[in-house]
Protein backbone atom coordinates (compact mmCIF):
# COMPACT_ATOMS: atom_id res chain seq x y z
CA UNK A 1 0.00 0.00 0.00
CA UNK A 2 1.50 3.88 -0.70
CA UNK A 3 1.06 6.48 -2.34
CA UNK A 4 3.90 8.72 -1.45
CA UNK A 5 7.51 8.64 0.94
CA UNK A 6 6.95 6.98 4.65
CA UNK A 7 6.83 9.83 7.22
CA UNK A 8 8.36 8.46 10.37
CA UNK A 9 7.81 11.46 11.93
CA UNK A 10 5.09 10.51 14.58
CA UNK A 11 7.30 7.76 15.85
CA UNK A 12 10.39 9.85 16.18
CA UNK A 13 8.16 12.09 18.72
CA UNK A 14 7.49 9.42 20.20
CA UNK A 15 10.77 8.14 21.56
CA UNK A 16 12.58 10.95 21.74
CA UNK A 17 12.47 11.58 25.94
CA UNK A 18 14.40 13.81 27.74
CA UNK A 19 13.82 15.60 31.17
CA UNK A 20 10.90 16.29 32.16
CA UNK A 21 9.37 13.85 29.51
CA UNK A 22 11.41 10.79 30.82
CA UNK A 23 10.05 12.25 34.03
CA UNK A 24 6.28 12.06 33.47
CA UNK A 25 6.73 8.73 31.24
CA UNK A 26 8.22 7.06 34.27
CA UNK A 27 5.26 8.77 36.36
CA UNK A 28 2.74 6.45 34.17
CA UNK A 29 4.46 3.26 33.91
CA UNK A 30 4.98 3.94 37.79
CA UNK A 31 0.94 4.66 38.28
CA UNK A 32 0.38 1.82 36.02
CA UNK A 33 1.99 -0.94 38.17
CA UNK A 34 4.37 -1.46 34.74
CA UNK A 35 7.72 -0.29 36.60
CA UNK A 36 9.20 0.88 40.61
CA UNK A 37 10.98 3.62 41.22
CA UNK A 38 14.07 1.40 41.69
CA UNK A 39 13.75 0.15 38.29
CA UNK A 40 13.33 3.55 36.53
CA UNK A 41 16.73 4.56 38.25
CA UNK A 42 17.96 1.72 36.20
CA UNK A 43 16.61 2.34 33.05
CA UNK A 44 17.65 5.81 33.05
CA UNK A 45 21.22 4.60 33.93
CA UNK A 46 20.79 2.13 31.59
CA UNK A 47 19.73 5.54 28.91
CA UNK A 48 22.66 7.36 29.91
CA UNK A 49 25.40 4.77 29.44
CA UNK A 50 24.31 3.47 26.09
CA UNK A 51 22.91 6.46 24.59
CA UNK A 52 19.70 4.87 24.15
CA UNK A 53 15.83 6.85 24.67
CA UNK A 54 14.12 5.80 27.71
CA UNK A 55 11.87 3.10 25.80
CA UNK A 56 14.89 1.78 24.62
CA UNK A 57 16.87 1.17 27.57
CA UNK A 58 13.33 0.02 29.69
CA UNK A 59 12.60 -2.69 27.06
CA UNK A 60 16.36 -3.68 26.58
CA UNK A 61 16.62 -4.39 30.03
CA UNK A 62 13.32 -6.54 30.45
CA UNK A 63 11.49 -4.70 32.26
CA UNK A 64 8.91 -3.31 30.39
CA UNK A 65 6.97 -4.90 27.47
CA UNK A 66 6.61 -2.83 24.11
CA UNK A 67 3.16 -2.83 24.23
CA UNK A 68 2.84 -0.86 27.86
CA UNK A 69 5.23 1.77 26.75
CA UNK A 70 3.11 2.14 23.82
CA UNK A 71 -0.25 2.87 25.73
CA UNK A 72 1.66 4.94 28.42
CA UNK A 73 3.55 7.70 25.48
CA UNK A 74 0.23 7.54 23.97
CA UNK A 75 -1.42 9.14 26.66
CA UNK A 76 1.29 11.05 27.67
CA UNK A 77 1.29 12.95 24.32
CA UNK A 78 -2.54 12.33 23.40
CA UNK A 79 -2.05 10.20 20.26
CA UNK A 80 -4.95 7.82 20.09
CA UNK A 81 -4.61 4.05 19.95
CA UNK A 82 -6.35 1.06 20.38
CA UNK A 83 -4.88 -0.66 23.43
CA UNK A 84 -6.05 -4.20 24.71
CA UNK A 85 -8.21 -2.63 27.51
CA UNK A 86 -11.70 -4.49 27.62
CA UNK A 87 -13.76 -1.55 26.80
CA UNK A 88 -11.54 -1.79 23.21
CA UNK A 89 -12.64 -5.32 22.47
CA UNK A 90 -15.68 -3.94 20.57
CA UNK A 91 -12.85 -2.15 17.83
CA UNK A 92 -12.31 -4.22 14.65
CA UNK A 93 -8.84 -5.68 14.12
CA UNK A 94 -8.97 -4.08 10.83
CA UNK A 95 -8.36 -0.62 12.49
CA UNK A 96 -4.76 -1.28 12.07
CA UNK A 97 -3.34 2.34 12.83
CA UNK A 98 -4.85 2.06 16.25
CA UNK A 99 -4.11 -1.69 17.19
CA UNK A 100 -0.83 -1.68 15.62
CA UNK A 101 0.04 2.03 15.23
CA UNK A 102 3.82 1.74 14.45
CA UNK A 103 3.48 -1.61 11.64
CA UNK A 104 3.87 -1.63 8.29
CA UNK A 105 -0.10 -1.05 6.99
CA UNK A 106 -0.28 2.08 9.75
CA UNK A 107 2.91 3.37 8.13
CA UNK A 108 1.43 3.24 4.79
CA UNK A 109 -1.16 4.85 5.90
CA UNK A 110 0.38 7.59 7.45
CA UNK A 111 2.69 8.23 4.44
CA UNK A 112 -1.00 8.05 2.35
CA UNK A 113 -2.07 10.88 4.77
CA UNK A 114 1.19 13.11 4.21
CA UNK A 115 0.82 13.05 0.27
CA UNK A 116 -2.96 14.21 1.20
CA UNK A 117 -2.14 17.00 3.30
CA UNK A 118 0.74 18.26 1.49
CA UNK A 119 -1.54 17.89 -1.87
CA UNK A 120 -4.60 20.16 -0.58
CA UNK A 121 -2.89 22.73 1.55
CA UNK A 122 -3.04 25.22 -0.96
CA UNK A 123 -6.92 24.60 -0.88
CA UNK A 124 -7.10 24.32 2.55
CA UNK A 125 -9.80 21.64 1.85
CA UNK A 126 -8.70 18.60 3.75
CA UNK A 127 -11.81 16.94 3.26
CA UNK A 128 -11.69 13.38 0.86
CA UNK A 129 -13.91 10.55 -0.78
CA UNK A 130 -12.41 7.22 -0.51
CA UNK A 131 -13.88 5.38 -3.96
CA UNK A 132 -13.39 2.33 -5.08
CA UNK A 133 -14.68 0.89 -8.14
CA UNK A 134 -16.59 -2.03 -7.09
CA UNK A 135 -17.31 -3.71 -3.76
CA UNK A 136 -14.54 -5.60 -1.79
CA UNK A 137 -11.35 -3.86 -2.79
CA UNK A 138 -11.33 -2.16 0.82
CA UNK A 139 -12.57 1.11 0.69
CA UNK A 140 -14.02 1.02 4.06
CA UNK A 141 -11.01 -0.27 5.59
CA UNK A 142 -8.88 2.36 3.76
CA UNK A 143 -11.29 5.10 5.11
CA UNK A 144 -11.81 4.05 8.55
CA UNK A 145 -7.54 4.05 8.91
CA UNK A 146 -7.07 6.99 7.48
CA UNK A 147 -9.68 8.66 9.45
CA UNK A 148 -8.02 7.82 12.69
CA UNK A 149 -4.19 8.88 11.21
CA UNK A 150 -5.77 12.29 10.54
CA UNK A 151 -6.86 12.30 14.24
CA UNK A 152 -3.60 10.93 15.22
CA UNK A 153 -2.32 14.36 14.16
CA UNK A 154 -4.18 16.03 16.93
CA UNK A 155 -6.60 17.43 14.17
CA UNK A 156 -10.46 16.93 14.59
CA UNK A 157 -11.18 14.47 12.34
CA UNK A 158 -14.80 13.24 11.00
CA UNK A 159 -15.68 10.11 9.50
CA UNK A 160 -19.06 9.88 7.51
CA UNK A 161 -20.19 7.03 6.30
CA UNK A 162 -22.24 7.90 2.92
CA UNK A 163 -22.32 4.21 1.60
CA UNK A 164 -26.46 4.49 2.32
CA UNK A 165 -26.69 0.43 0.99
CA UNK A 166 -24.14 -1.35 2.76
CA UNK A 167 -22.86 -0.10 5.63
CA UNK A 168 -20.54 -1.20 8.01
CA UNK A 169 -18.51 1.27 10.07
CA UNK A 170 -20.48 1.09 12.74
CA UNK A 171 -19.69 -2.62 12.82
CA UNK A 172 -15.99 -1.82 12.72
CA UNK A 173 -16.13 0.85 15.36
CA UNK A 174 -18.26 -1.09 17.85
CA UNK A 175 -21.21 1.23 17.27
CA UNK A 176 -24.74 1.18 17.49
CA UNK A 177 -25.95 -0.35 13.69
CA UNK A 178 -29.60 0.26 14.42
CA UNK A 179 -28.89 3.92 15.38
CA UNK A 180 -30.04 6.95 13.93
CA UNK A 181 -27.53 8.23 11.29
CA UNK A 182 -26.86 9.85 7.87
CA UNK A 183 -30.05 8.58 6.33
CA UNK A 184 -32.64 8.96 8.98
CA UNK A 185 -31.08 12.73 9.08
CA UNK A 186 -31.57 13.59 5.11
CA UNK A 187 -35.36 12.11 5.33
CA UNK A 188 -36.13 13.88 8.49
CA UNK A 189 -34.79 17.29 8.36
CA UNK A 190 -36.43 18.23 11.52
CA UNK A 191 -33.90 16.29 13.84
CA UNK A 192 -32.70 19.02 16.04
CA UNK A 193 -28.63 17.87 16.30
CA UNK A 194 -26.29 15.93 14.09
CA UNK A 195 -26.35 12.13 15.54
CA UNK A 196 -22.64 12.38 15.24
CA UNK A 197 -20.99 9.91 17.90
CA UNK A 198 -17.98 12.34 19.42
CA UNK A 199 -14.73 11.35 20.28
CA UNK A 200 -15.17 7.36 19.50
CA UNK A 201 -11.45 7.40 19.62
CA UNK A 202 -9.95 10.24 20.86
CA UNK A 203 -10.13 13.04 18.18
CA UNK A 204 -12.30 11.09 15.78
CA UNK A 205 -16.00 11.05 15.48
CA UNK A 206 -18.12 9.10 13.26
CA UNK A 207 -21.41 9.58 11.40
CA UNK A 208 -22.58 6.16 10.55
CA UNK A 209 -24.87 5.56 7.89
CA UNK A 210 -28.02 4.52 10.05
CA UNK A 211 -30.82 2.55 8.47
CA UNK A 212 -30.36 1.26 4.68
CA UNK A 213 -32.05 3.77 2.65
CA UNK A 214 -34.36 2.63 -0.25
CA UNK A 215 -33.22 6.08 -2.19
CA UNK A 216 -29.63 6.67 -0.68
CA UNK A 217 -28.79 8.79 -4.71
CA UNK A 218 -31.72 10.94 -3.90
CA UNK A 219 -30.90 11.59 -0.49
CA UNK A 220 -27.42 12.77 -1.29
CA UNK A 221 -28.51 14.44 -4.27
CA UNK A 222 -30.34 16.61 -1.32
CA UNK A 223 -29.87 20.28 -0.39
CA UNK A 224 -29.71 19.44 2.86
CA UNK A 225 -26.59 17.03 2.44
CA UNK A 226 -25.00 19.88 1.06
CA UNK A 227 -25.69 22.12 3.85
CA UNK A 228 -24.10 19.70 5.96
CA UNK A 229 -21.08 19.38 4.02
CA UNK A 230 -20.25 23.11 4.42
CA UNK A 231 -21.21 22.43 8.52
CA UNK A 232 -18.61 19.63 9.00
CA UNK A 233 -15.93 21.53 6.84
CA UNK A 234 -16.36 24.18 9.89
CA UNK A 235 -16.39 21.95 12.60
CA UNK A 236 -13.27 19.81 11.24
CA UNK A 237 -9.74 19.46 10.79
CA UNK A 238 -10.41 16.68 8.56
CA UNK A 239 -13.40 15.09 7.30
CA UNK A 240 -13.66 11.82 5.51
CA UNK A 241 -16.48 10.10 3.29
CA UNK A 242 -16.31 6.16 2.96
CA UNK A 243 -18.92 5.81 -0.41
CA UNK A 244 -20.77 2.77 -2.02
CA UNK A 245 -18.76 1.08 -4.99
CA UNK A 246 -18.57 3.63 -7.76
CA UNK A 247 -19.04 1.72 -10.85
CA UNK A 248 -21.97 0.01 -9.67
CA UNK A 249 -24.01 3.00 -8.04
CA UNK A 250 -24.01 6.26 -8.74
CA UNK A 251 -23.62 7.39 -5.01
CA UNK A 252 -19.98 7.78 -5.12
CA UNK A 253 -19.80 9.92 -7.90
CA UNK A 254 -22.41 12.55 -6.24
CA UNK A 255 -20.92 13.01 -3.19
CA UNK A 256 -17.26 13.77 -4.90
CA UNK A 257 -18.72 16.43 -7.06
CA UNK A 258 -19.56 17.97 -3.59
CA UNK A 259 -16.42 17.49 -1.90
CA UNK A 260 -14.15 18.07 -4.67
CA UNK A 261 -11.35 15.47 -3.69
CA UNK A 262 -10.73 11.95 -4.20
CA UNK A 263 -8.56 8.94 -3.40
CA UNK A 264 -9.41 5.95 -5.17
CA UNK A 265 -8.75 2.59 -4.05
CA UNK A 266 -8.03 -0.99 -5.81
CA UNK A 267 -7.04 -4.50 -4.82
CA UNK A 268 -4.18 -5.93 -5.84
CA UNK A 269 -5.57 -9.07 -8.31
CA UNK A 270 -8.88 -7.87 -8.51
CA UNK A 271 -9.40 -4.31 -9.51
CA UNK A 272 -9.05 -4.39 -13.39
CA UNK A 273 -6.76 -1.36 -15.23
CA UNK A 274 -10.32 -0.40 -17.38
CA UNK A 275 -12.11 -0.10 -13.64
CA UNK A 276 -9.69 1.95 -12.34
CA UNK A 277 -9.93 4.39 -15.66
CA UNK A 278 -13.60 4.46 -15.97
CA UNK A 279 -13.52 5.33 -12.11
CA UNK A 280 -10.93 8.28 -12.41
CA UNK A 281 -12.75 9.51 -15.93
CA UNK A 282 -16.52 9.84 -14.19
CA UNK A 283 -14.95 11.55 -11.16
CA UNK A 284 -13.05 13.96 -13.17
CA UNK A 285 -16.50 14.54 -15.13
CA UNK A 286 -17.58 15.87 -12.68
CA UNK A 287 -15.24 17.80 -11.44
CA UNK A 288 -13.62 16.20 -8.72
CA UNK A 289 -10.20 16.43 -7.81
CA UNK A 290 -8.74 12.69 -8.27
CA UNK A 291 -5.62 13.14 -5.30
CA UNK A 292 -3.98 9.36 -6.29
CA UNK A 293 -4.72 5.78 -6.18
CA UNK A 294 -4.27 3.26 -3.56
CA UNK A 295 -3.17 0.00 -4.30
CA UNK A 296 -4.57 -1.74 -1.14
CA UNK A 297 -2.54 -5.14 -0.82
CA UNK A 298 -3.88 -5.99 2.68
Amino acid sequence: MSMAGLDDTERDDLEIHTGEHVAELGDRLVKAGKLTPRQIAKVTEWQRRHGLTFSEAAIAKGLVRQEDLLVALSRQYSYPIIDRDPHNERFSRELVVGHEPFGPVAEAIRSIRSALVASTRSTHNQSFVVAGARKGVGTTFIAANLALSFAQMSLPTLLVETDLRSPRLGQMFGLDRNGIGLSELLRHKHLSRVPTSMDVIPGLSILTAGSVSPNPQELLCSGAFFDLIEEFQSQFGAVVYDTAPALEFADASVVSARIGNAILVARQHKSTFNDMAELSRKLKTVQCNVLGTIMNSF
